[in-house]
Order: C-alpha cells, then structure tokens, then sequence
C-alpha cells in the first residue's frame, strides 16, 4: 500500500511541481505591483494564486494525457525523467480526473472573482481555459499548430500578470502589460528550447511547432531575439519612467541567458536538453523574482 508521503511525492511529481514556481511568482509579481501602487487585496490574491496554480497544474496534466494517449513522448524522458504516468506509476484515467478535477475547482474560483470583481475576470479566465484545454488536446491543438511558444508568452506573461493586477486592483493598466513582457518571454523560452531539441520527434507527430516550421536555426534565432527584447522592455519602462530603476535588477539574470542559449547551440546532442532548460527555468523564475524585488525597493527606500 502506498503511503500518504509516497502519494503525495508522486502527485507533486505528476503536477510538475517544481516548474509551479514558474506561475506562482508571475502571481506574486502582479500583487507586489498592486501594493505598490495601493491597491492591495490579500485575499483576492490567495485566490488567485491557487486559481493559477491550480489551472498549471491542470495544463500539464492535460499535456501528460494527450501525449501519452498519442505516443508523444518526445524529451519528456529527458526532461521528467520521474513522470509517474510515463513511469507506470499513474494510469491515465487518475491523471485524466486530477486533471478535470483542478480544472474544476480553478473554474469556480474564477466565478467567484467573477461575481466580486466584475466580467473582465470571466474574459481573463475564458482565455485561460482554452488555453488550458487545448494547448494538446483535440481538435485545436494549439501546441501542434505552431501556436505553443506565443500562448505561453501570453499565458505566464500578461495574462498572470495583468490577470493578476486587475482582479486585486480592479482597475486597467499599461504598466503590468509592460512588466509582464520580460517574465512571459523567458517562461516561453522553456518551451521553445525543448521544440528545439523535440525536432525530429515532433516531425514524426506531426507537430508544428516554431523550429518544425522554419527549422531549427530559426528556433534558436527566435530565443536570442526573444531574450534581448525581454531586456529591452524593461530598460525602455526604467527609461520612460514606468518601471522603478530597480527593476534593472533583471539584467542580474542575465548569464542565464547566455548560457539557456550556448547550450541550446548544442541542440544536436539531447543530454544538453538538460542543463538549457535548466538555465531557462531559472531565469524565468528569477526575473519574476527580481522585477518584485525592484519594486519592493522603490516601496522600501524610494529613489
């Protein structure tokens, strides 16, 4: 019989747990901002952060599902080495109704913000949702129809971020839009290194992604570009005065990215998989991390 720690170890496993943090600190970044600029709402903050969690959790589980169901495994042996589904630990139905079951309780705190927030909230989460749903799942298929990289800018980037600021804050701004830029390209990133590395097999699958459909030097002219304009757009918020100088904290992440794209150079020898996304992963967490550290600053000490 499994234990209650062993359950939960593989759960965690199952819902990528580690690669939360990728979601959990865009969330954190929009609140930061929010307090920053007084319009703070605790509550509605947990709530969104468990709605977000809740609903990544669901997406890779969703991913899990379809690719194990169509016998595209591509790197994940690479990559999750330790996925229960794929290791036999989980069968498909269980990871079929965690993942229904997240998406479920994600849509009713949706309704929730919904009912005290007003119906921007149900646009935010309708996108979320289909985001959600069919980034691999039947008949759209987004991540196979070279539409994956672009709706994980969106989804970890403006959406969370702005998603985020606007239910707390209940007001629009451009500001969260410009902030949210940096952090949804990195996390982007993440995804487009493994397309890189996923060439052939998504070749075999039928699989669109960038890299399949412009190859696989386009692919990797994509994440240097990608990443210059991350940094650009926060310099250009310092510079016109919409982002606080210590956002320019960002740019300590900067050998991240440099190394995310020396090793993806590589992308010929799968074991370099490894160490790219891991440099990716990083800094799209820390560039989350140190946007709210420079607005954390700005709150403290001012300048």
């Amino acid at each position: 019989m499994t234990s209650i720690k062993e359950w939960f170890i593989i759960w965690f496993k199952a819902v990528r747990g580690p690669f939360l943090i990728m979601s959990v600190l865009p969330v954190l970044l929009g609140g930061v901002l929010a307090f920053y600029n007084d319009k703070f709402n605790a509550w509605f903050l947990v709530l969104v952060l468990l709605g977000v969690l809740l609903a990544h959790s669901a997406a890779d589980l969703f991913d899990d599902f379809y690719d194990y169901r169509t016998g595209n495994a591509g790197s994940k042996d690479h990559k999750f080495h330790d996925n229960p589904l794929f290791k036999g630990q989980l069968n498909i139905t269980q990871v079929l109704f965690a993942a229904i079951l997240c998406t479920v309780v994600a849509s009713l705190i949706g309704v929730y913000l919904l009912v005290e927030v007003g119906m921007p909230v149900l646009y935010l989460a309708l996108g979320g949702a289909f985001i959600l749903f069919f980034y691999t799942a039947p008949p759209v298929r987004l991540n196979y129809h070279g539409l994956g990289e672009i709706v994980i800018f969106l989804a970890f980037g403006p959406m969370i971020i702005f998603g985020t600021y606007y239910v707390i804050s209940g007001q629009p701004s451009w500001e969260p839009i410009l902030l949210s830029i940096a952090p949804g390209i990195f996390t982007m990133n993440v995804g487009l290194i493994s397309n890189i590395f996923d060439y052939e097999d998504d070749i075999a699958h039928n699989k669109k992604s960038i890299p399949v459909r412009f190859g696989r030097s386009a692919g990797l002219n994509v994440l240097i570009i990608g990443n210059i304009i991350a940094y650009l757009s926060v310099l250009a918020g310092v510079i016109f005065q919409v982002l606080p100088l210590g956002c320019l904290m960002v740019f300590l992440g900067l050998p991240l990215s440099i190394n995310a794209i020396r090793w993806t150079k590589k992308y010929q020898k799968m074991d370099h998989i490894k160490p790219a996304r891991l440099n990716a992963i990083k800094l799209a967490a820390l560039s989350s991390f140190l946007l709210g550290i420079g607005y954390l600053l700005q709150i403290i000490i001012g300048y």
